[in-house]
């Protein structure tokens, strides 16, 4: 594939040049230019003002170009380094919610006949390390049962 794109684009630029040439010896009239801050005047034949003018064309919007490419490549890295601090901030919340379920595990085995049997006596099911965690009482959220 590699050696097909730089087929075509070999085939393009000669195609290019070739235009060109036709273009430079078929244009041989002199043209004058004149800028208006300054006095004097340029002769120069007509292919040498077309193609000059195409040619610092391209070279300011290849500068452009170049510039937009930095731009974005400023605005990649700098996502990426928030996507970093948030995957460090998401492991440090994994981290700390297994954390906060092991102490609830262990704590529930611990006090576990007390909150068993106080919820028996209440006539509730206990639902295990979960039943620690504080129901909702959002009219819109249901509540855990």
């Amino acid at each position: 594939m590699r050696f097909f794109g730089r087929l075509v684009w070999s085939i393009i630029s000669l195609l290019t040049i070739t235009l060109a040439m036709l273009f430079a010896t078929s244009n041989t009239q002199i043209a004058s230019l004149q800028l208006w801050p300054l006095a004097g005047s340029i002769d120069l034949p007509i292919w040498v003002i077309v193609l000059g003018a195409l040619g610092a064309g391209a070279i300011i919007g290849g500068g452009l170009v170049w510039m937009s490419v930095i731009a974005a490549r400023a605005n990649n890295w700098r996502l990426q380094r928030r996507l970093g601090k948030a995957e460090t901030r998401a492991t440090r919340a994994e981290e700390q919610l297994q954390a906060t379920k092991q102490e609830a595990a262990v704590t529930g085995q611990i006090s576990g006949n007390t909150t068993t049997q106080a919820s028996a006596d209440a006539g509730t099911q206990s639902a295990g390390p979960d039943s620690a965690l504080p129901h909702s009482t959002s009219p819109i959220l249901p509540t855990r049962q």
